[in-house]
């Protein structure tokens, strides 16, 4: 049996990502205005959505209700986050039905589980409707649930709507599917990615090495369509504990490439860059520690510091995000198919 500290009452919050609507949701606990606690994750996030309260539900015991919650519900858990693969207007429905299945813990009045004196009046609320959006956004949401209907998948979000660009993965521990939309720039690509982390095994050591001896991304790209379409990018991402802070020397061989711009030559350049982010000494299961330029808002540092980095590998392909044809972006999935292929079957992730 769980021993849980006295019981404290309060809220179990549900956040759903502000002004697009996602099958996503944040599912947590608060003493206080789950407002105010809402605009503390907004305020501290660093790689994730604005969120928005959607629905929230007064308990005698607010931490051992969320307990009782979470382990419901982690089969649809995001590993390692506290996001759920549930839509904020399905949480509230599961949320209740746990409340009712249970006999310790209760739900009280909005006087009771206060603990100052402000407007929660969106407690126990039922399920919302979904609200008039913008055209734009509207737009967004579009492409995301196409995107995710699509590959059939439930989806993973990334970035934030007030940072210069957001999207979605399938959120696969390896090579990955994801949309990111660029509003500032009106832009928005769908694209293959494998980073440079352990997963299991280190895929993108075990993809270098396996092209650095047969390249068979070149063989591919004869039999890609449109691979004048299809960029590819190798970048050096840098480390700073868990962050990843701008550097000069992102690019690996230089900038992005055209698919069919790339020769054998070229290939194996960049290859060779990028297995040198990676450290030898462990088989290259593991970062390496590079000289690198940080830039900051007002410029390069000035000197260069030693930090531990490693590979990114990005392959995408445009679309036009103010376009609502569902074609368009199957098209872009299809073109991108042998290259997912191609990255699954090499890294082995």
């Amino acid at each position: 049996m769980e021993n849980y500290p006295a019981p404290e009452r309060g809220y179990v919050y549900i956040l759903g990502v502000k002004d697009i609507e996602l099958p996503v949701c944040k599912i947590g606990r608060t003493a206080r205005d789950p407002a105010v606690r809402c605009a503390e994750i907004n305020q501290s996030s660093t790689g994730d959505f604005l969120w928005e309260v959607t629905h929230q539900i007064a308990v005698n015991d607010c931490q051992k209700f969320e307990s009782l919650v979470h382990t419901k519900l982690l089969p649809l858990r995001q590993r390692r986050r506290e996001f759920f693969n549930l839509h904020p207007d399905d949480a509230i429905l599961a949320v209740q039905s746990i409340l009712a299945s249970v006999s310790d813990v209760s739900a009280v009045t909005i006087m009771e589980a206060q603990k100052e004196n402000i407007d929660v009046s969106k407690a126990g609320a039922p399920p919302r409707k979904q609200s008039t959006r913008s055209s734009r956004n509207t737009l967004y949401a579009h492409l995301l649930h196409g995107f995710t209907e699509l590959l059939g998948i439930k989806g993973r979000p990334f970035g934030q709507l007030n940072k210069p660009s957001f999207g979605i993965s399938d959120g696969h521990e390896g090579v990955q599917w994801n949309l990111a939309i660029y509003p500032n720039d009106g832009k928005a690509r769908v694209g293959v990615n494998l980073e440079g982390l352990q997963y299991s095994g280190w895929p993108i050591a075990t993809l270098i090495k396996s092209e650095l001896e047969i390249p068979a991304l070149l063989r591919l790209v004869p039999d890609i369509l449109d691979p004048q379409d299809i960029t590819l990018r190798f970048a050096r991402d840098a480390w700073q504990l868990s962050s990843r802070p701008k550097i000069l020397e992102d690019t690996l061989g230089g900038c992005e490439f055209r698919l069919s711009e790339i020769t054998d030559g070229l290939w194996r350049s960049i290859l060779t860059e990028a297995i040198g982010c990676l450290n030898k000494d462990r088989s290259y299961h593991g970062r390496a520690r590079q000289a690198v330029t940080v830039l900051r808002k007002d410029g390069a540092d000035a000197n260069s510091t030693f930090m531990l980095v490693s590979p990114h590998l990005t392959i995408w392909t445009p679309i036009d995000p103010l376009s609502d044809s569902i074609e368009a972006l199957s098209a872009a999935i299809d073109r991108l198919k042998p290259v997912h292929e191609w990255a699954s079957k090499v890294s082995g992730g």
